[in-house]
């Protein structure tokens, strides 16, 4: 007698059908007035000192100034939206700030970093901030590698001044649903370690607001609101 499809077959057989589910879950979410990932720091109303972390080992100062910073690296289109505020002037934005950021790609691996990789520059970008103090990337959701959980590196300058360097994170649910969901991480897996067990977030991790963009299908959009000290 010809057996039916097992139980999760039909995913099986189609490696998208994962994602699909993943991105309308977000829109549900979205539709019921939930955001994943949000978080009370992302407000700009708290206006808030945000707290410097350290740079790392992968930081290269020779970023080039561009907005799409994928450079088709495959993963779940990502846009990152850092808006900077003056949080000693009631959160005024600070207009023209530069801002730099960089990230692992799905599989865990910086550009500029081992073998054969030195002249790369994927996941990494820099962009003024506009006349409400925002600076936009088209990047990718970022991948994971041992003893860190997923961050987003940043740095936010004044003129030649460093202002603030610091890192961004996700929810855990969040984390976990791109990674199980999205052909490009699969294989990598999901990491072990929770965001507030991470040796450098801390248990207040700098959380990122993301939201599915009302504009483009499949696409997350992940605020953030950094609160800078200005001389």
């Amino acid at each position: 007698m010809t057996k039916g499809p097992a139980p999760g077959a039909g995913a099986l057989a189609d490696p998208d059908a994962a994602r699909r589910r993943f991105l309308r879950d977000l829109g549900l979410l979205a539709a019921a007035g939930i955001a994943p990932g949000t978080a009370a720091a992302a407000t700009p109303a708290a206006c808030l000192l945000t707290p410097a972390a350290t740079e790392g080992p992968f930081y290269l100062d020779d970023a080039l100034v561009r907005a799409d910073i994928r450079d088709g690296r495959p993963g779940q289109p990502l846009r990152v939206r850092i808006r900077v505020v003056d949080a000693g002037r009631g959160c005024a934005p600070v207009t023209g700030a530069l801002v730099s950021i960089w990230h692992c790609d799905a599989q865990g691996q910086y550009s500029g970093e081992g073998r054969g990789d030195r002249q790369a520059r994927f996941l990494r970008g820099v962009q003024p901030a506009d006349s409400d103090g925002v600076a936009a990337f088209t990047s990718i959701y970022p991948g994971w590698y041992p003893s860190r959980a997923i961050h987003i590196h940043f740095k936010v300058l004044l003129g030649r001044a460093e202002a603030l360097t610091s890192q961004l994170y996700f929810s855990d649910a969040l984390n976990r649903e791109v990674l199980v969901g999205h052909p490009a991480y699969r294989a990598h897996g999901v990491p072990s370690r929770p965001t507030a067990q991470d040796p450098i977030a801390g248990p207040r991790p700098n959380l990122m607001d993301v939201r599915p963009a009302a504009e483009t299908a499949g696409l997350l959009e992940a605020s953030f609101t950094v609160g800078i000290a200005r001389a």
